[in-house]
């Protein structure tokens, strides 16, 4: 689904990262690597928002460079780290924006559009939120209506970056778990970068591991830390990056 051919991120004249090749299909992934590693980077390189690039990144084996606004908008969804500001707009009126790619420019609201939003409501139990104003839901709230809103464009694929970067431990564990029901649910690829250690096993199926401007993708569960500590050379006992 997800394809990298001798790809060299850049940033002006600095290499910051190299993929000599790599393949993700679908499942958690989750993005490690120190901070300045270039997580957000990457992501951003995959929906065409970063451009400073050599080599092939293909979606459903098209260019990423090849597709129009709109066409990747229906391929790919991205939910950044801050929830972004929407004014008086209730949660369920943010989950629906997700529809934008598939209206015509009246922006009219078909039945199918109704029966997603309804949808994706009901897997990340927002109900009880739907008709609150966005700005007075909580962190958590926020971030899972956020993540609404991408599944709403029904995309196989899912980006996340750092989801859980201000969330309690609970909300933290609440969303990873509705990350997991997604994939296993919709057999979406989901990749989102994270600094946590300690939920990668639990939660993933594979890791991207970004390490000295170069990528590793580990699929063995039992890898997965002892990888990520020799690679930043740290205690085995810490749980962050």
């Amino acid at each position: 689904m997800l394809n990298f051919k001798s790809v060299d991120i850049r940033v002006g004249t600095r290499s910051l990262m190299k993929i000599d090749e790599m393949t993700i299909n679908s499942g958690v992934v989750a993005l490690i690597g120190r901070n300045g590693a270039g997580k957000s980077t990457l992501l951003k390189s995959i929906i065409g928002q970063h451009k400073d690039i050599k080599g092939s990144i293909q979606i459903k084996n098209k260019e990423v460079k090849e597709y129009t606004a709109t066409d990747l908008a229906k391929e790919v969804a991205i939910v950044y780290t801050k929830p972004e500001l929407f004014g008086r707009h209730t949660a369920k009126d943010i989950v629906a924006l997700g529809r934008l790619p598939y209206q015509n420019f009246m922006a009219k609201i078909t039945k199918k559009d109704k029966d997603v939003v309804e949808e994706v409501m009901n897997i990340l139990e927002l109900h009880e939120v739907a008709n609150q104003m966005f700005n007075s839901l909580s962190d958590g709230e926020k971030q899972l209506v956020m993540i609404g809103r991408a599944l709403a464009q029904e995309t196989e694929i899912l980006l996340l970056d750092e989801p859980a970067a201000f969330l309690d431990i609970v909300n933290k564990q609440k969303l990873m778990r509705f990350v997991q029901r997604i994939a296993e649910k919709t057999n979406k690829l989901i990749l989102f970068s994270t600094h946590q250690i300690d939920i990668l096993e639990k939660y993933c199926d594979s890791i991207v591991l970004i390490d000295k401007q170069k990528i590793q993708h580990l699929s063995d569960k039992k890898r997965f830390v002892s990888a990520i500590n020799t690679a930043f050379q740290i205690n085995s006992k810490q749980n962050e990056v």
